[in-house]
Protein backbone atom coordinates (compact mmCIF):
# COMPACT_ATOMS: atom_id res chain seq x y z
CA UNK A 1 0.00 0.00 0.00
CA UNK A 2 1.22 3.67 -0.95
CA UNK A 3 1.30 6.50 0.93
CA UNK A 4 -0.08 9.61 -0.09
CA UNK A 5 -0.13 12.88 1.65
CA UNK A 6 -1.38 16.65 0.24
CA UNK A 7 -0.58 17.95 4.00
CA UNK A 8 -2.05 21.54 4.45
CA UNK A 9 -1.77 23.06 8.15
CA UNK A 10 -0.23 26.53 10.10
CA UNK A 11 1.89 25.61 13.09
CA UNK A 12 3.15 29.44 14.32
CA UNK A 13 4.79 30.81 11.92
CA UNK A 14 5.53 27.72 9.61
CA UNK A 15 2.58 27.41 6.35
CA UNK A 16 3.06 24.04 5.57
CA UNK A 17 2.07 22.67 2.01
CA UNK A 18 3.47 19.62 0.77
CA UNK A 19 2.61 17.05 -0.95
CA UNK A 20 4.33 13.71 -0.52
CA UNK A 21 3.80 9.81 -2.24
CA UNK A 22 5.69 7.06 -1.17
CA UNK A 23 5.43 3.92 -2.86
CA UNK A 24 4.86 0.49 -1.01
CA UNK A 25 8.57 -1.18 0.21
CA UNK A 26 10.44 2.24 -0.49
CA UNK A 27 12.01 5.13 1.29
CA UNK A 28 11.60 8.26 0.65
CA UNK A 29 14.20 10.81 2.68
CA UNK A 30 12.96 14.62 3.93
CA UNK A 31 15.42 16.83 3.73
CA UNK A 32 15.75 20.75 4.56
CA UNK A 33 16.92 23.03 6.75
CA UNK A 34 15.84 23.72 10.79
CA UNK A 35 12.35 25.04 11.12
CA UNK A 36 11.65 24.12 7.51
CA UNK A 37 8.62 22.45 8.55
CA UNK A 38 10.45 18.48 7.95
CA UNK A 39 9.34 17.16 11.41
CA UNK A 40 5.74 19.25 11.43
CA UNK A 41 5.43 16.68 8.24
CA UNK A 42 5.88 13.61 10.24
CA UNK A 43 3.68 14.75 12.91
CA UNK A 44 0.88 15.20 10.26
CA UNK A 45 1.32 11.59 8.89
CA UNK A 46 1.43 10.09 12.56
CA UNK A 47 -1.23 11.76 13.56
CA UNK A 48 -0.28 14.10 16.25
CA UNK A 49 -1.46 17.27 13.83
CA UNK A 50 -4.60 17.36 12.06
CA UNK A 51 -4.05 18.79 8.74
CA UNK A 52 -6.36 21.53 7.87
CA UNK A 53 -6.79 20.84 4.21
CA UNK A 54 -5.76 18.17 2.10
CA UNK A 55 -4.89 14.52 3.28
CA UNK A 56 -3.11 11.61 4.86
CA UNK A 57 -3.65 8.21 3.21
CA UNK A 58 -2.28 4.90 3.24
CA UNK A 59 -4.10 2.09 0.90
CA UNK A 60 -7.52 2.83 0.53
CA UNK A 61 -7.56 3.70 3.98
CA UNK A 62 -8.18 7.74 4.93
CA UNK A 63 -6.66 8.61 7.97
CA UNK A 64 -7.06 12.25 7.63
CA UNK A 65 -9.35 14.73 5.66
CA UNK A 66 -10.80 17.38 6.81
CA UNK A 67 -13.95 18.78 7.46
CA UNK A 68 -14.82 14.99 8.53
CA UNK A 69 -12.61 12.38 8.73
CA UNK A 70 -9.39 11.74 11.17
CA UNK A 71 -8.31 8.53 13.10
CA UNK A 72 -6.31 8.80 16.34
CA UNK A 73 -2.20 7.51 16.15
CA UNK A 74 -3.16 4.68 17.88
CA UNK A 75 -5.25 4.08 15.60
CA UNK A 76 -2.79 4.26 12.24
CA UNK A 77 -0.62 1.66 12.99
CA UNK A 78 2.71 3.21 12.36
CA UNK A 79 5.94 2.35 13.58
CA UNK A 80 7.92 5.30 14.70
CA UNK A 81 11.86 6.00 15.56
CA UNK A 82 12.95 8.97 16.97
CA UNK A 83 16.37 10.82 17.24
CA UNK A 84 16.85 9.80 20.91
CA UNK A 85 14.88 6.61 20.57
CA UNK A 86 12.17 7.78 23.66
CA UNK A 87 12.48 4.23 25.32
CA UNK A 88 11.15 3.42 28.57
CA UNK A 89 13.75 3.93 30.85
CA UNK A 90 11.87 1.36 33.65
CA UNK A 91 11.66 -0.99 30.82
CA UNK A 92 14.48 -3.75 29.61
CA UNK A 93 15.36 -3.87 26.07
CA UNK A 94 13.02 -7.29 25.92
CA UNK A 95 10.12 -5.22 27.48
CA UNK A 96 10.94 -2.45 25.24
CA UNK A 97 10.39 -3.95 22.22
CA UNK A 98 7.72 -6.00 23.73
CA UNK A 99 5.34 -2.69 23.93
CA UNK A 100 4.97 -2.53 20.30
CA UNK A 101 3.10 -6.08 20.14
CA UNK A 102 1.17 -5.46 23.61
CA UNK A 103 0.15 -1.91 21.75
CA UNK A 104 -1.57 -4.03 19.21
CA UNK A 105 -3.07 -6.05 22.01
CA UNK A 106 -1.01 -9.22 20.98
CA UNK A 107 -0.48 -11.39 24.36
CA UNK A 108 2.05 -11.11 26.77
CA UNK A 109 4.15 -14.23 26.14
CA UNK A 110 3.61 -14.17 22.07
CA UNK A 111 4.85 -10.38 22.35
CA UNK A 112 8.29 -11.35 24.37
CA UNK A 113 8.72 -14.26 22.06
CA UNK A 114 8.48 -11.87 18.72
CA UNK A 115 10.41 -9.07 20.81
CA UNK A 116 13.32 -11.54 21.17
CA UNK A 117 13.35 -12.60 18.08
CA UNK A 118 13.25 -9.05 17.07
CA UNK A 119 16.80 -8.57 19.41
CA UNK A 120 18.47 -11.37 17.68
CA UNK A 121 17.78 -9.57 13.73
CA UNK A 122 19.18 -6.45 15.25
CA UNK A 123 21.93 -8.26 17.15
CA UNK A 124 21.21 -7.46 20.36
CA UNK A 125 19.98 -11.08 21.89
CA UNK A 126 22.51 -10.88 24.49
CA UNK A 127 21.08 -7.47 25.93
CA UNK A 128 17.75 -8.38 26.05
CA UNK A 129 17.64 -8.01 30.26
CA UNK A 130 19.29 -4.48 30.20
CA UNK A 131 18.10 -1.10 30.84
CA UNK A 132 18.21 1.86 28.10
CA UNK A 133 21.01 3.55 30.52
CA UNK A 134 23.26 0.57 29.99
CA UNK A 135 22.84 0.57 26.60
CA UNK A 136 25.12 2.79 23.97
CA UNK A 137 23.79 5.10 21.89
CA UNK A 138 23.55 2.18 18.84
CA UNK A 139 22.23 0.26 20.84
CA UNK A 140 19.56 2.15 21.89
CA UNK A 141 18.49 2.82 18.13
CA UNK A 142 18.60 -0.77 17.40
CA UNK A 143 16.39 -1.26 20.05
CA UNK A 144 13.90 1.54 19.19
CA UNK A 145 13.68 0.11 15.73
CA UNK A 146 13.55 -3.29 17.01
CA UNK A 147 10.08 -2.08 18.70
CA UNK A 148 8.76 -0.49 15.75
CA UNK A 149 8.97 -3.17 13.66
CA UNK A 150 7.93 -5.44 16.12
CA UNK A 151 4.74 -3.73 15.91
CA UNK A 152 4.23 -5.13 12.29
CA UNK A 153 3.53 -1.65 10.77
CA UNK A 154 2.20 -0.99 7.95
CA UNK A 155 4.18 2.71 7.75
CA UNK A 156 7.34 3.62 9.16
CA UNK A 157 8.34 6.89 10.18
CA UNK A 158 12.00 7.80 11.43
CA UNK A 159 12.63 11.00 12.66
CA UNK A 160 16.23 12.04 12.83
CA UNK A 161 17.15 8.43 13.53
CA UNK A 162 20.98 8.92 13.81
CA UNK A 163 21.98 12.36 14.22
CA UNK A 164 22.32 11.56 18.07
CA UNK A 165 25.18 9.16 17.34
CA UNK A 166 28.68 9.55 16.77
CA UNK A 167 30.83 9.29 13.54
CA UNK A 168 31.85 5.84 13.75
CA UNK A 169 28.11 4.33 15.44
CA UNK A 170 26.50 6.55 13.18
CA UNK A 171 27.99 4.66 10.10
CA UNK A 172 27.48 1.28 11.31
CA UNK A 173 23.69 1.80 12.20
CA UNK A 174 23.22 3.09 8.93
CA UNK A 175 24.17 0.53 7.35
CA UNK A 176 22.56 -1.81 9.55
CA UNK A 177 18.96 0.37 9.16
CA UNK A 178 19.43 0.39 5.38
CA UNK A 179 19.07 -3.81 5.56
CA UNK A 180 15.91 -3.60 7.97
CA UNK A 181 14.20 -1.60 6.00
CA UNK A 182 15.24 -2.96 2.52
CA UNK A 183 13.12 -5.78 4.39
CA UNK A 184 9.98 -3.65 5.15
CA UNK A 185 6.93 -4.19 2.56
CA UNK A 186 4.99 -0.83 3.57
CA UNK A 187 6.77 2.56 3.06
CA UNK A 188 8.89 4.13 4.42
CA UNK A 189 9.59 8.21 5.25
CA UNK A 190 13.05 8.84 7.07
CA UNK A 191 13.48 12.94 7.93
CA UNK A 192 17.21 14.15 7.96
CA UNK A 193 19.46 16.67 7.67
CA UNK A 194 22.20 14.50 6.47
CA UNK A 195 22.78 13.69 2.46
CA UNK A 196 24.85 10.65 3.19
CA UNK A 197 21.69 9.19 5.04
CA UNK A 198 19.48 10.19 2.24
CA UNK A 199 22.27 8.72 0.06
CA UNK A 200 22.34 5.53 1.94
CA UNK A 201 18.96 4.95 2.75
CA UNK A 202 16.55 6.76 0.46
CA UNK A 203 15.18 5.56 -2.98
CA UNK A 204 13.97 9.02 -3.39
CA UNK A 205 14.48 12.21 -1.92
CA UNK A 206 11.82 15.05 -1.34
CA UNK A 207 13.32 18.71 -0.23
CA UNK A 208 11.58 21.26 2.04
CA UNK A 209 12.09 24.42 2.66
CA UNK A 210 9.98 27.06 4.37
CA UNK A 211 6.95 24.87 4.07
CA UNK A 212 7.36 24.13 0.90
CA UNK A 213 8.90 21.32 -1.42
CA UNK A 214 11.34 22.87 -3.94
CA UNK A 215 12.20 19.59 -5.00
CA UNK A 216 11.80 15.75 -5.17
CA UNK A 217 13.48 13.07 -7.32
CA UNK A 218 16.43 10.41 -6.46
CA UNK A 219 19.50 11.71 -4.84
CA UNK A 220 21.29 11.22 -8.64
CA UNK A 221 18.44 13.55 -9.95
CA UNK A 222 18.83 16.29 -7.27
CA UNK A 223 22.69 16.39 -7.52
CA UNK A 224 22.56 16.89 -11.60
CA UNK A 225 20.38 19.72 -11.28
CA UNK A 226 20.02 20.96 -7.97
CA UNK A 227 17.12 24.15 -7.66
CA UNK A 228 17.95 25.64 -4.68
CA UNK A 229 20.69 26.84 -2.79
CA UNK A 230 20.36 24.87 0.29
CA UNK A 231 20.26 21.58 -2.25
CA UNK A 232 23.56 22.92 -3.81
CA UNK A 233 25.20 23.23 -0.75
CA UNK A 234 24.41 19.59 0.31
CA UNK A 235 26.18 18.39 -3.09
CA UNK A 236 29.31 20.69 -2.39
CA UNK A 237 28.42 22.48 -6.07
CA UNK A 238 27.83 26.24 -6.64
CA UNK A 239 24.23 27.01 -8.16
CA UNK A 240 23.57 30.31 -9.87
CA UNK A 241 19.63 31.29 -11.54
CA UNK A 242 18.78 33.49 -13.73
CA UNK A 243 17.90 34.12 -17.96
CA UNK A 244 19.71 32.85 -20.44
CA UNK A 245 19.78 34.43 -23.37
CA UNK A 246 22.35 32.25 -25.62
CA UNK A 247 25.71 31.93 -24.51
CA UNK A 248 25.00 34.56 -21.63
CA UNK A 249 23.52 33.89 -18.19
CA UNK A 250 21.97 36.66 -16.59
CA UNK A 251 21.44 36.87 -12.88
CA UNK A 252 19.05 38.36 -10.90
CA UNK A 253 21.93 41.42 -9.65
CA UNK A 254 22.98 41.93 -13.24
CA UNK A 255 25.93 39.83 -13.64
CA UNK A 256 26.37 38.52 -16.56
CA UNK A 257 28.39 34.72 -16.89
CA UNK A 258 29.14 33.02 -20.12
CA UNK A 259 28.36 29.55 -20.96
CA UNK A 260 28.96 27.39 -23.83
CA UNK A 261 24.79 27.36 -23.57
CA UNK A 262 22.49 27.67 -26.13
CA UNK A 263 19.44 27.93 -23.53
CA UNK A 264 17.12 30.98 -23.79
CA UNK A 265 14.57 31.89 -20.49
CA UNK A 266 15.03 31.27 -17.15
CA UNK A 267 17.81 28.90 -16.14
CA UNK A 268 19.92 27.45 -13.47
CA UNK A 269 23.93 26.91 -13.83
CA UNK A 270 25.86 24.98 -11.54
CA UNK A 271 29.67 25.19 -11.03
CA UNK A 272 31.79 23.14 -9.62
CA UNK A 273 34.51 24.31 -6.63
CA UNK A 274 37.04 22.78 -8.51
CA UNK A 275 36.39 24.90 -11.52
CA UNK A 276 37.28 28.13 -9.87
CA UNK A 277 40.76 29.63 -10.23
CA UNK A 278 41.48 32.00 -8.04
CA UNK A 279 44.33 35.07 -9.03
CA UNK A 280 46.06 38.21 -7.42
CA UNK A 281 45.88 40.23 -10.22
CA UNK A 282 43.55 39.71 -13.19
CA UNK A 283 43.88 36.82 -14.87
CA UNK A 284 44.47 36.58 -19.15
CA UNK A 285 43.63 34.02 -21.30
CA UNK A 286 41.30 31.66 -21.90
CA UNK A 287 38.80 32.19 -19.25
CA UNK A 288 36.03 34.55 -20.19
CA UNK A 289 34.68 34.48 -16.78
CA UNK A 290 36.42 36.83 -14.45
CA UNK A 291 35.55 38.90 -11.18
CA UNK A 292 37.07 40.85 -8.79
CA UNK A 293 35.59 39.41 -5.27
CA UNK A 294 37.00 38.81 -1.61
CA UNK A 295 37.13 35.95 0.34
CA UNK A 296 35.08 35.80 3.14
CA UNK A 297 36.36 32.83 5.07
CA UNK A 298 38.33 29.71 4.72
CA UNK A 299 37.16 25.81 5.61
CA UNK A 300 39.82 22.90 5.26
CA UNK A 301 38.55 19.94 4.24
CA UNK A 302 40.87 16.74 3.89
CA UNK A 303 43.45 18.01 1.79
CA UNK A 304 41.52 20.64 -0.42
CA UNK A 305 40.47 23.86 1.24
CA UNK A 306 37.09 25.54 0.01
CA UNK A 307 37.04 29.08 0.00
CA UNK A 308 33.61 31.27 0.64
CA UNK A 309 33.98 34.45 -1.88
CA UNK A 310 31.88 37.68 -1.63
CA UNK A 311 30.10 39.26 -4.08
CA UNK A 312 29.35 39.48 -6.65
CA UNK A 313 28.19 35.85 -7.33
CA UNK A 314 29.22 34.06 -3.70
CA UNK A 315 30.90 31.49 -5.28
CA UNK A 316 32.54 28.99 -3.29
CA UNK A 317 36.00 27.51 -4.94
CA UNK A 318 38.12 24.50 -3.48
CA UNK A 319 42.03 24.65 -3.83
CA UNK A 320 45.14 23.21 -2.08
CA UNK A 321 46.98 24.64 1.22
CA UNK A 322 49.68 25.27 -1.04
CA UNK A 323 47.76 27.61 -2.90
CA UNK A 324 46.04 29.32 -0.12
CA UNK A 325 49.80 30.15 1.22
CA UNK A 326 50.95 31.34 -2.32
CA UNK A 327 48.15 33.70 -2.78
CA UNK A 328 47.96 34.48 0.54
CA UNK A 329 44.02 33.95 1.32
CA UNK A 330 42.98 35.84 4.54
CA UNK A 331 39.30 36.65 5.71
CA UNK A 332 38.71 39.99 4.02
CA UNK A 333 41.58 39.36 1.27
CA UNK A 334 40.88 40.47 -2.83
CA UNK A 335 41.18 38.47 -5.10
CA UNK A 336 39.73 37.53 -8.72
CA UNK A 337 38.61 34.37 -9.52
CA UNK A 338 38.00 32.61 -12.78
CA UNK A 339 35.57 30.50 -14.27
CA UNK A 340 35.88 28.46 -17.62
CA UNK A 341 32.39 29.24 -19.96
CA UNK A 342 33.09 25.49 -20.85
CA UNK A 343 32.47 24.56 -16.60
CA UNK A 344 29.32 26.07 -16.21
CA UNK A 345 26.34 23.53 -16.59
CA UNK A 346 23.12 25.26 -17.72
CA UNK A 347 19.51 23.64 -17.42
CA UNK A 348 16.49 25.36 -17.53
CA UNK A 349 14.47 26.45 -14.69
Amino acid sequence: MNLDVSAGLQVGRLALDVSLRVEAGTVTAVLGPNAAGKTTLLRAIAGELAVERGWVRLGDRVFDEPPGTFVRPEHRRIGAVHQEGLLFPHLTALENVAFGPRSRRVPAATARRAAAQWLDRVGLGQQATSRPAALSGGQAQRVALARALASEPDLLLLDEPLSALDASTRAEVRRELRQHLAGFDGPTVVVTHDPVDALVLADHVTVVEAGRVVQAGTVAELAARPRSRYVAELIGTNLLEGRAAGAELVTADGTTVITSSGLHGPAYATVAPSAVALHLAEPQGSPRNRWRTTVEHLDLLGDRVRVQLGSPLGLVAEVTPAAVAELSLVEGAAVWASVKATEVSVYAG
